[in-house]
C-alpha cells in the first residue's frame, strides 16, 4: 500500500512539474488580460492602451491606471529580481542571446522572444495571437519601468527585438502589467484526480491499520 501511495504522490508531482514546464499566456477576463504562467504577471492585452508619451508620463499613467477592476498596474520592467522590478540599472539582460531562465529578468524581452517566439529584426507589431490570446495593436516601441539615469531609461522595440537607452523626453508606449494572476488559477482537473486518488489511498491505509 505504501508503494501505491508513493506512486500516486509522484504522479501528482510529475504532473504539476509538467504543467509548469509548458508555461504560456493564458486568457483572463474575457480576453482583456493575459496571465504569464512563467513570470507570474498579468498583461493587459490592449497593447496600445497607454497612447504614446514620455517616460515620466507613462510611469505615472501605469501607476494611476484603474483597469479591469485592478489599480496596481505598472510598466513592464526590463530588470527584475525575484519577481520585483529593480528600478535603476546600468545594464539589462539581452534576451537575444540569454537563456530562457536569464531572460525572465526582462519582461518586455521575454514577451517578444519567448512568448511571441520572435527573432532579431522580426516585426511583431499589430495584432498578434499568442497561445490563443489576442494581443491587439502592438506598437513599435515601449518604455519599460526600468530607469538608467535621471534623463534616460530603457525601452524595447517590438518592430525589431532591440532594446535601447533613450531620452525620457521621447515618446513611446507603455505596456501595463501587474504582479500575479487576476483570478484564482484552478489546479488542473487531472491533478485533482491524482490528488483524489492519493487521498483515497491514504484513507484506505488508515482504515487497514
Amino acid at each position: 500500500m505504501n508503494k501505491k501511495i508513493l506512486g500516486a504522490a509522484c504522479a501528482v508531482s510529475l504532473l504539476v512539474t509538467s504543467v509548469s514546464a509548458n508555461a504560456a499566456l493564458v486568457s483572463r477576463l474575457g480576453g482583456a488580460a493575459a496571465y504569464d504562467t512563467v513570470l507570474d504577471i498579468t498583461w493587459v492585452t490592449a497593447a496600445s492602451l497607454s497612447g504614446a508619451d514620455t517616460w515620466d508620463n507613462q510611469v505615472t499613467w501605469a501607476a494611476n491606471l484603474n483597469y479591469l477592476g485592478f489599480d496596481d498596474w505598472r510598466l513592464a520592467s526590463m530588470s527584475v529580481a525575484a519577481g520585483v522590478p529593480t528600478g535603476t540599472t546600468t545594464s539589462v539582460v539581452d534576451c537575444r542571446t540569454a537563456t530562457e531562465l536569464a531572460c525572465r529578468d526582462n519582461e518586455l524581452g521575454y514577451m517578444f522572444y519567448q512568448n511571441m517566439g520572435g527573432s532579431l529584426f522580426d516585426n511583431l507589431t499589430g495584432d498578434q495571437t499568442v497561445d490563443g490570446v489576442l494581443l491587439t495593436d502592438v506598437q513599435s516601441d515601449y518604455w519599460s519601468g526600468t530607469e538608467f539615469i535621471s534623463s534616460r531609461a530603457w525601452d524595447f522595440g517590438f518592430r525589431n527585438g532591440l532594446q535601447n537607452l533613450d531620452g525620457k523626453g521621447n515618446f513611446g508606449y507603455g505596456w501595463a502589467v501587474r504582479a500575479g494572476d487576476v483570478s484564482a488559477v484552478p489546479v488542473p482537473a487531472a491533478v485533482w484526480l491524482f490528488g483524489s486518488g492519493l487521498i483515497g489511498l491514504l484513507g484506505l491505509a488508515r482504515r487497514k491499520r
